[in-house]
């Protein structure tokens, strides 16, 4: 199940690995991806930690953290195909991976109907 924090980044946790990746909302009017710029490619992240910026012409869109967890790596995906954050945001554009830690006070997430109505009601 997708969840999202208010800063527009999603994690979606299969068993006990989590996709973690920028909201469709967020990436509206981006027509390309130059670059990602990566902070912490290692370890163990904080909720909230700034791991990534994606660069789109003078556009910076930063990627946190959205729960504790051990950083297992970046997208293979993107490697070839840096748009595919574009195409496919909510799915197979995910940036990266994480262990979330089991036993931590997580902070609060939104479910896709509470995100929806959250940007709705922004717009």
């Amino acid at each position: 199940m997708i969840q999202f924090t208010d800063k527009h980044d999603w994690i979606d946790i299969n068993g006990s690995v989590g996709f973690v990746g920028i909201s469709a909302f967020k990436l509206t009017g981006i027509k390309k991806i130059d670059s990602i710029r990566w902070h912490k490619l290692k370890g163990i992240l904080e909720s909230g930690t700034l791991v990534a910026e994606i660069h789109s012409g003078d556009y910076i869109i930063p990627v946190h953290a959205p729960v504790k967890g051990n950083f297992l790596g970046p997208n293979p995906q993107l490697e070839n195909n840096l748009n595919l954050i574009i195409e496919s945001p909510q799915n197979k554009g995910w940036i990266f991976f994480v262990s979330p830690a089991r036993f931590s006070n997580r902070e609060p997430l939104l479910t896709l109907e509470d995100y929806q109505r959250r940007i709705r009601f922004n717009q």
